[in-house]
């Protein structure tokens, strides 16, 4: 048997393993995109959030995408009993980046619902300082992981703000934020739907003067009826730092986009 064949059934292998637990996770699509990614539950209490990375190049930047909101109502405007995610676009544009040190990071209570997790940790609580200093703490074990000190969040719808309530607490230089589709501030965006403020969470509205000092990129969908344009727009203070795409809605549509992503921070 040659050493090729090994090699080839041992990588077969391991991702099969890999899918086995996602499954058991409930984040298993028919084909998950991160099984080249190792999976790690980080422990960073009061939560245990999911985790999947790869290292390849210690001391060089490490790109790390945050989850959105996930699956807070059910189709009938119930709360659901499971944040988890079920599109897969935030996972396929992590799969795919070619940059050496890339992360992928569920929320609090998505994938697996270890710890205190209740309604409001995916509700009125979504940005619970508990939550952000949770994610912030699996943000370093990774950057300590990768031995480096420089970092690029990038967030998806309400991950937005999960990365630049992080950012901000980052000296100036070590960091870069990327949002897409990016709830930036959370009061507006209810007050636009005319839904009930989310009164146990954080907001970065309220860092926005230490925020507007990091080197940002906001990717919005010219056709996103959830964060219009218009919302990200109003809050940046360099309008400049706005990518609108004209056919993108919320979900689909920015794959034009991705390798210009992709290459965002790699000088940082």
């Amino acid at each position: 048997m040659s050493s090729a064949f090994i090699s080839a059934k041992i990588k077969f292998m391991k991702k099969a393993f890999l899918c086995i637990i996602l499954l058991f996770l409930g984040a298993c699509a028919p084909k998950n995109p991160l099984t080249d990614f190792r999976f790690q539950t980080v422990t960073a209490p009061p939560y245990v959030v999911a985790s999947w990375y790869k290292i390849e190049k210690q001391g060089d930047v490490l790109r790390v995408y945050i989850e959105g909101d996930g699956t807070v109502l059910n189709a009938d405007g119930s709360i659901s009993a499971n944040p988890t995610p079920t599109d897969t676009y935030l996972r396929q544009l992590a799969s795919a980046d070619p940059n050496p040190n890339v992360a992928y990071l569920g929320r609090p209570c998505q994938y697996l619902q270890a710890g205190p997790c209740n309604e409001e940790d995916w509700t009125s609580g979504r940005y619970a300082s508990k939550i952000v200093d949770s994610m912030e703490e699996t943000v370093y074990g990774l950057m300590k992981k990768a031995r480096t000190n420089k970092v690029v969040l990038i967030g998806y719808d309400g991950g937005a703000q999960i990365a630049g309530l992080i950012a901000v607490r980052f000296p100036q230089d070590n960091v870069e934020v990327i949002t897409i589709g990016g709830i930036l501030d959370h009061y507006a965006w209810t007050q636009y739907h005319k839904q009930p403020p989310l009164i146990k969470s954080m907001n970065l509205a309220d860092y926005k003067k230490r925020y507007g000092t990091l080197k940002q990129h906001h990717f919005v969908g010219g056709k996103d009826n959830v964060v219009p344009p218009a919302l990200v727009q109003e809050f940046v203070a360099d309008e400049t730092t706005v990518i609108v795409v004209p056919k993108a809605t919320h979900e689909k549509g920015f794959e034009a986009v991705s390798k210009q992503i992709y290459k965002i921070g790699t000088a940082l």
